[in-house]
């Protein structure tokens, strides 16, 4: 298990995923399923790898959401509600989980 890393120390790494999402509280964020069933209508199969970025209650900074938003993350919206980050990461996982569990092609 790693320590958390700024948003900024983890781009530095350069790692690459087949979808990358950012949860975030931007009005133009969609619902995961939207980049989920794009993703496999594009590709015919689901993403390999997957990074999702959830940031502290309240959001990302703007210059933090501009950084991983040029990487290539996608908006996600968690809901109406504004989480705590722990609750929006095991959110998330949930998601994760039933995304890549249900096959719809």
């Amino acid at each position: 298990m790693e320590a958390p890393l700024s948003p900024q120390a983890f781009l530095a790494r350069g790692e690459k995923f087949d979808l990358s999402l950012i949860a975030t509280l931007q009005k133009d964020a969609r619902h995961p399923r939207e980049h989920f069933d794009l993703y496999r209508l594009e590709r015919k199969r689901p993403p390999n790898s997957i990074c999702v970025w959830v940031g502290p209650e309240g959001d990302f900074t703007p210059a933090e959401i501009n950084a991983v938003r040029s990487a290539g993350a996608l908006p996600v919206t968690l809901g109406q509600l504004v989480l705590r980050s722990e609750t929006a990461a095991i959110y998330c996982l949930s998601v994760l989980n039933y995304e890549l569990q249900t096959q719809r092609y």
